[in-house]
């Protein structure tokens, strides 16, 4: 018996080797789409397909069973990266060529021929295959713009953190006041301090690049009752309080 036609399988094959390297070395979104959106949407479900020996009969059909096996690619290629801790562009890159190349390893199963050459008449598209293929399509751009729009609104690493420590022991009458700046931009705040309720310090304008740290000890009277600090955090540019943290001031100790 002939051995079977694999030239598409070793081209897809170099599609995703090119799209791991294209990946690895190159931040442009543009080069990252036309070689991955491809791959996901397409390739590597027409990969499965020849590994698994599913027949079609014309080129609209198997354009529709290869976006499906796609999208079942990519749920599975979800879940196996997210187990290893490996959902990034680069990880997805790699679970497409193991894809590609498993697919072009197996031992052909029926398939002595590619797909190709058995759709030699006129192109003829049903109905019901142009909707499942549109279906597909606007499930796959949808989720991916999803996951674009998460990723963006995505703010776990930008915060900025705001914190009050009551007098030590050993330094009485001394609050300690920080901010720590963990934003994507230097940011400008004020800080106003009260004891009881009523005004007591004041910090006007502290710019606080990215990264930094600004701590400042604030005296405070010792009295023979406990008081109420707290500190309040406000943005200029909207003047909406943005932080709050207290802490106590205990009384003074009995002689």
């Amino acid at each position: 018996m002939a051995s079977p036609d694999k030239r598409d399988l070793l081209g897809a094959c170099m599609w995703a080797g090119a799209t791991v390297a294209a990946v690895a070395v190159s931040d442009s979104t543009l080069l990252r789409a036309v070689l991955g959106l491809p791959m996901a949407l397409l390739i590597s479900g027409h990969v499965v397909l020849r590994a698994i020996g599913v027949r079609t009969t014309s080129l609209s059909e198997h354009l529709a069973y290869s976006i499906g096996a796609s999208l079942a690619v990519t749920i599975v290629g979800g879940f196996v990266l997210n187990a290893i801790s490996a959902l990034a562009p680069l990880g997805w890159a790699f679970w497409y060529l193991a894809v590609a190349i498993a697919a072009r390893l197996l031992p052909a199963r029926g398939n002595d021929v590619s797909p190709a050459r058995a759709w030699l008449g006129p192109l003829r598209i049903q109905p019901w295959q142009a909707a499942a293929v549109a279906l597909a399509m606007l499930v796959a751009t949808g989720a991916y713009a999803l996951a674009i729009h998460d990723q963006a609104a995505d703010r776990q690493f930008r915060y900025t953190e705001f914190w009050m420590l009551p007098p030590a022991k050993g330094d009485p009458g001394q609050l300690v006041v920080g901010v720590h700046s963990a934003e994507a931009q230097a940011g400008t705040y004020d800080l106003e301090i009260t004891l009881d309720g009523k005004p007591f310090a004041v910090f006007r304008s502290l710019t606080i690049a990215p990264g930094d740290t600004w701590v400042r000890k604030v005296s405070v009277p010792i009295l023979a009752t406990q008081q109420q600090a707290e500190a309040r955090l406000y943005r200029p540019a909207d003047n909406k309080l943005y932080r709050r943290v207290s802490a106590l001031v205990p009384e003074a100790e009995a002689r």
